[in-house]
C-alpha cells in the first residue's frame, strides 16, 4: 500500500526556487542572441567592456527586482481584496 503525500512548500524553498529561477535566466541573457543583431548589454551601463559575469550579475539583479515588483503588486493586492472583504 503506497500512499503519495503531498506537503506544502514553506516559504525558504519557495523562495530558493524563485532565486534558483532568477539565476537561470542571468545565466541565460547574456548568451541569447537579439533578433535585431545588436550587442547592446545593459551591464554597459554599469561597466566598461563588462565580462560574463558582470552582465550576469546585472540580469540576476534586474530579474530579482522585476520579480520584487510582481510580489509587491501581489501583496497589496491581496492586502486590498481583504480589507475590501472585511470591511473598514
Amino acid at each position: 500500500m503506497s500512499e503519495s503525500r503531498r506537503r506544502e512548500l514553506t516559504v525558504w524553498e519557495i523562495i530558493l526556487i524563485v532565486e534558483f529561477i532568477a539565476l537561470l535566466i542571468g545565466l541565460a541573457m547574456p548568451i541569447t542572441p537579439s533578433k535585431t543583431g545588436g550587442d547592446f548589454s545593459l551591464a554597459d551601463w554599469f561597466f566598461d567592456d563588462p565580462s560574463y559575469f558582470q552582465e550576469v550579475l546585472v540580469y540576476f539583479l534586474l530579474t530579482n527586482l522585476v520579480l520584487g515588483l510582481l510580489a509587491l503588486t501581489a501583496l497589496a493586492y491581496t492586502y486590498l481584496e481583504r480589507r475590501r472583504q472585511n470591511g473598514p
